[in-house]
């Protein structure tokens, strides 16, 4: 019988830069290395730490905070950033755009997701399970 590999939570606080965007998926990519899916975990978690610096106040000289919880079969990822006016939205890909496509990608490869919070805060996650 294989052993199953340790359950993992772990957070980060990461300035609300592009520049910073390197290190999170470092960070990403160090605990989910060697699961199934993971080149596919680590594009959606880029993704929504991309979101939160780009769409909400935390590209304003705030912060996002990644919270990865890994566990055996399953993953969690949050994306905790410092607030919009607007909600994230799935856009359609009618028209070949820079920005606007990776919540598809999220809502595609992901089991779930969904956001919570508002102008104030505002959390980002996605579920996927590891095959």
């Amino acid at each position: 019988m294989t052993q199953a590999a340790p359950a993992v939570q772990q957070a980060r606080v990461f300035a609300g830069s592009r520049h910073e965007l390197r290190n999170v998926r470092r960070f990403f990519a160090q605990l989910v290395q060697g699961r199934p899916a993971a080149d596919d975990a680590v594009l959606l978690a880029s993704e929504l730490a991309t979101n939160a610096v780009v769409h909400t106040a935390s590209g304003d000289g705030g912060k996002i905070c990644v919270v990865v919880q890994v566990e055996d079969k399953r993953l969690r990822v949050e994306v905790h950033d410092d607030g919009s006016a607007t909600a994230p939205v799935v856009r359609q890909c009618a028209t070949a755009t820079e920005s606007g496509l990776g919540l598809g990608l999220v809502e595609m490869l992901s089991e779930r997701w969904g956001h919570d919070g508002g102008p104030s805060g505002r959390t980002v996650w996605f579920e996927m399970g590891w095959q």
